[in-house]
């Protein structure tokens, strides 16, 4: 049998110093691919999916507030509901406020819009019938709130949104108001009743 440079008394190889080093430095870049690549994207790519799941959330409840008997139904209902709740239920996802709003949209001269933010407010130039008709009517629904990432870290005197803080969004999604007729006692619109 034949022995070979640096070989051992079984025959085997033994590790050259050349070889040893090329391992410590392996080593050092996958620590530091993973620490400063891939973690921090996983960390990161949970953030759309909570993002997406909130706008449905938010898309669909402005939706059915849409689709109310009548303006003030509609605020009440947000109020009363437990928005708040299901869009904590995403996990990482904390809504600071929400904001109702109804907006009417002048059909002829599209750069002319009324806001109201409660109910009863609506103008008579703006109600169906009236000056500045016809109008589109759209419920918009706003709604601040903070995105956490999958770990944040916690590091003293540091405020980076996605790694030592969430992510504040400002989400804001809209629904076509349906419900354009009159009460049959009053005769006021459901629009701004």
């Amino acid at each position: 049998m034949r022995k070979t440079k640096n070989s051992g008394p079984t025959g085997r190889k033994l590790r050259s110093q050349a070889g040893s080093s090329q391992i410590t430095e392996f080593g050092a870049a996958i620590f530091l691919l993973l620490s400063c690549i891939v973690i921090p994207l996983l960390d990161l790519s949970i953030v759309p999916v909570r993002l997406g799941l909130g706008k449905s959330i938010v898309s669909h409840r402005v939706h059915q507030l849409a689709q109310s008997e009548c303006l003030s139904d509609a605020f009440k209902s947000l109020q009363e509901s437990d928005f708040h709740t299901g869009l904590t239920r995403i996990g990482g996802f904390s809504a600071k406020s929400t904001q109702l709003s109804l907006v009417a949209t002048s059909v002829k001269n599209p750069d002319q819009s009324m806001t109201v933010d409660r109910p009863g407010r609506l103008s008579t130039d703006w109600l169906p019938g009236g000056n500045k008709g016809p109008c589109l009517y759209r419920l918009d629904l706003t709604v601040d709130a903070e995105i956490e990432p999958l770990i944040t870290a916690k590091v003293p005197g540091v405020q980076i949104p996605g790694l030592t803080r969430p992510i504040p969004f400002h989400l804001r999604e809209e629904s076509n108001w349906e419900n354009m007729g009159c009460d049959p006692l009053s005769g006021e619109f459901f629009i701004n009743k």
